[in-house]
Order: C-alpha cells, then sequence, then structure tokens
C-alpha cells in the first residue's frame, strides 16, 4: 500500500474506530492502527521488506501469542525483535499465511 490517505477512511467507515497514526522513519514506512489491524505504506523499495506479511496483527502479549503459535504448528521467520513501538515478530502460519504479530509498548 503506497498511500495511507487514500485507505484510511474506509477502513475507519468499516471498522467505526479512528485510527492512529505514527511512522517508522528509520525503516521508511507509513503506519495506521485500526482496531488489531495495522495498515503500511511506504516506498515500494521500504515496502518490499514487508511485503511478504499478509496481515499485519496488533497483539497484547505478543509473547504467549508466540508459545501458542509454535504448539499449533506455526513457524516463527523473525523472532521477537524490539522497535520504536514495542516488539514484533513475523510467523508463518501453517497454511503458509505470513503474519506479523505487533505488541505497542505504548510508550512511543
Amino acid at each position: 500500500m503506497n498511500d495511507l490517505e487514500k485507505v484510511v477512511p474506509f477502513y475507519e467507515g468499516l471498522f467505526q474506530t479512528k485510527a492512529t497514526r505514527f511512522n517508522y522513519w528509520s525503516k521508511g514506512l507509513d503506519i495506521a492502527a485500526i482496531g488489531d489491524f495495522l495498515l503500511v505504506s511506504g516506498t515500494d523499495e521500504a515496502l518490499a521488506k514487508v511485503r511478504d506479511s499478509a496481515i499485519c496483527f496488533l497483539v497484547e502479549d505478543i509473547h504467549a501469542y508466540k508459545t501458542w503459535l509454535l504448539d499449533n504448528g506455526a513457524v516463527i521467520r523473525q523472532d521477537i525483535t524490539k522497535d520504536f513501538s514495542g516488539y514484533s515478530m513475523i510467523v508463518e502460519q501453517p497454511d503458509g499465511t505470513v503474519v506479523e504479530y505487533v505488541e505497542h509498548s505504548h510508550s512511543y
């Protein structure tokens, strides 16, 4: 997705909630959190690093999700890493879908 300005209003209407917007400048990404979903925008080069992720899912306890996912056949592609907003990991679900899980620290 290259332009959040065009898509955020649609998702705000769909989920009946306002988006929280923030920029991940070190990676060249613009992000909108709407409910438990994250919409990510940036240049083609910046998005290439996250393009494999079909979904970005906001969770309360990333460590609990990691345990559950491993116990249920998922493969961790990128283990839990700390970034400016909290923690993230990239997981391949048993059906092959690649999902980024993000836990915000609420300190950004």
